[in-house]
Formats: C-alpha cells, sequence, structure tokens
C-alpha cells in the first residue's frame, strides 16, 4: 500500500452537532479524504461499525446522548473493532479529561476550536500508523498460498468464537473442509497445479462469505475450516449448499475423484450450544467425525452434527430426521 492510499481509508466522524460535523468533514474533503461518514449517537457508531470497515474514529467527548469516552472505551473493549484507532475531538483540555480518554481507549486528541494544520497532520500519522499495523498483522495471519487466514489465526479466533458463543448463548458453527482425493490430485497433475487448485478453491469459497464475523482458514494441505456464530440452521445450510455449487461450478478436471471427474470437497459440519461441558476439543473432534462420515459415504456433500449444552448430539439420518448420540464416548 502506497502513502496516497491512506486518501481511501474510510473515517467516521461521531458527533451530534452539525456544525461540527460539516467543519470536520470539509477540512479533511479539502485535503483528499473523500470516505467520511457521519454518526451522531453512540447506537449509531454501533450500527455503522457492524455494517462498514472504518480505519479512524473521530469521536466528540460530549455526545447529547452517551458519553465519548464511554463510546470510546466500548469500540477499544471488542474485539471486532479494537485496532480501530479513535482520537477524542474535545473542547475540554483538562488534564482529567484527557486521561480518562486516553484510559478508555483513544490514542490521540485535537482540541476545539479545530485547527486545520493540526487536523490533518494527527490525521494522517494515524492511518499511516494503522496502513502499517495493518499490513504486519494481515502477514502475521495470512496463508501465503491462499491468502485465507491461517492456523495460528484459527486458533486466536477459535478461542474468541467459543468464548463469545457461550457468553451470548449463541451457537458456534464450524466447518470443517476437506478437497476430496487431492493426494490423487497433486500425484497425477503436479503440484504447480495442485497449488493452482488450492488457490482457485480457497477464492471460491471465500466468495460464499457475506456476513462480518464469518471467517474462513486454511489449516493446512487440502484442509479448510470456517467459524461463525449463528442460530440459523437455514444460513448453515444455504453456505454449505453454496460452498460445494461454488467449487464445483470451478470445473477443474480431476479425473481420479471418483464419480464425480472434477475437484470436489466433503464437508463436515458441528453447531454446537457452548457449555461448560463442552470444550473446543469437542466442537473439533465433532466436526471431524461429520467430515469423516462425509467421506465415507460418497464425498462431496456435508454431514452436519449438532452439540447441545448437556453434551449430547443429534446427526442427520439419510431421511433427514435426527438421532441423538453421546458426546463423549
Amino acid at each position: 500500500m502506497k502513502k496516497d492510499d491512506i486518501f481511501l481509508m474510510p473515517i467516521l466522524l461521531v458527533d451530534d452537532s452539525n456544525a461540527n460535523t460539516i467543519l470536520l468533514k470539509a477540512i479533511l474533503n479539502n485535503e483528499g479524504f473523500d470516505l467520511i461518514s457521519v454518526a451522531s449517537s453512540v447506537e449509531e457508531t454501533r450500527a455503522f461499525l457492524d455494517e462498514y470497515k472504518i480505519d479512524l474514529i473521530l469521536i466528540s467527548t460530549i455526545l447529547s446522548k452517551g458519553s465519548g469516552i464511554e463510546l470510546c472505551h466500548e469500540i477499544n473493549g471488542d474485539l471486532r473493532y479494537e485496532d480501530i484507532p479513535a482520537i477524542m475531538v474535545t473542547a475540554d483540555s483538562k488534564i482529567e479529561t484527557l486521561r480518562k480518554s486516553f484510559e478508555n481507549g483513544a490514542v490521540d486528541y485535537i482540541a476545539k476550536p479545530i485547527n486545520s494544520v493540526e487536523l490533518i497532520a494527527r490525521v494522517q500519522a494515524h492511518l499511516i500508523r494503522k496502513q502499517v499495523l495493518d499490513e504486519r498483522k494481515k502477514s502475521a495471519i495470512t496463508d501465503v498460498l491462499t491468502s485465507l487466514y491461517n492456523r495460528r489465526y484459527f486458533d486466536t479466533i477459535f478461542d474468541r468464537q467459543y468464548n463469545k458463543s457461550k457468553l451470548e448463548n449463541i451457537p458456534l458453527v464450524f466447518f470443517m473442509i476437506d478437497i476430496d482425493n487431492f493426494k490423487k490430485y497433486n500425484d497425477n497433475y503436479g503440484h504447480q497445479a495442485g497449488d493452482d487448485a488450492l488457490q482457485q478453491v480457497s477464492h471460491a469459497m471465500k466468495a460464499q462469505l457475506k456476513r462480518n464475523g464469518d471467517y474462513i482458514f486454511r489449516l493446512g494441505g487440502e484442509e479448510f475450516a470456517i467459524l461463525l456464530l449463528s442460530d440459523n440452521i437455514d444460513h448453515c445450510q444455504n453456505l454449505s449448499d453454496s460452498l460445494h455449487k461454488g467449487i464445483y461450478d470451478l470445473n477443474i478436471e480431476h479425473k481420479y475423484n471418483e464419480k464425480h471427474g472434477r475437484i470436489s470437497v466433503s464437508i463436515g459440519i458441528s453447531k454446537v450450544d457452548v457449555s461448560d461441558l463442552i470444550t473446543k476439543f469437542d466442537i473439533y473432534n465433532t466436526a471431524d467425525e461429520a467430515l469423516y462420515h462425509a467421506k465415507e459415504s460418497g464425498r462431496n456433500h456435508s454431514e452436519f452434527i449438532n452439540i447441545k449444552p448437556d453434551g449430547t448430539k443429534s446427526e442427520k439420518s439419510k431421511d433427514g430426521k435426527f438421532r441423538l448420540m453421546d458426546i463423549f464416548k
């Protein structure tokens, strides 16, 4: 990313004063920052962050509904937004106000009345810093070949999603995905063709994820994973169907993939009502068990196992119904 690319990084202004936001936006626009959005309340800010990517937030310390400092604390404490730098915009230069701002996650402050030179200098400095940090983080958590998240980041997100699932009482869904007969593909078509296939499959799978908070990883070799939080079984089914279709429609020849003749995947899905009785090890093993069933029953489809809070699990039988099983053998 070039330095000029900071002008393409979206900025959010949080202030319930039209006069203030008009002034801030005019100064930033005049410098070349065009991706400027505005929120006037804590609720609007939350909704905006849930929906859009933001690289920098300027927050007024005083809002008619809620506190800018408390909002800064909330943003800094949310794992989804903790990397977004927040600058407090304040007419109150008391040491106590500044201390509270920094204690609650602010990276800087801008004093009112606004000095345009100071505003631009601080905004540019923090966007350049975020640009560098984002590149470093991306290289640390990304698989080089496929550009998906890597195994190291999977372990981090798995812990986060597990804890969030238990805290918010939203089921954790784990897709374990394996390219069918991929060793035969490498052996017969060559490793360069194998790498090309991995890249195409990865791109096709990533394209099926439409929601913020749904994560896809390359665990290693031809094995992938998707983690998401959802209590909607139809969403899980639709995602499974779109993954199979997206990959099958690539029409990558694989004569050694029995019955299918092209690259396909098998998927094991565990949907988990997380409780103290269920460990991450149980969830991983259950997805792996479902994947085994998918491969044993012909490949190129998904098998689903639902783990209940009491430790029992149900899986789809061939008639589409569920049967209960004990997760702890």
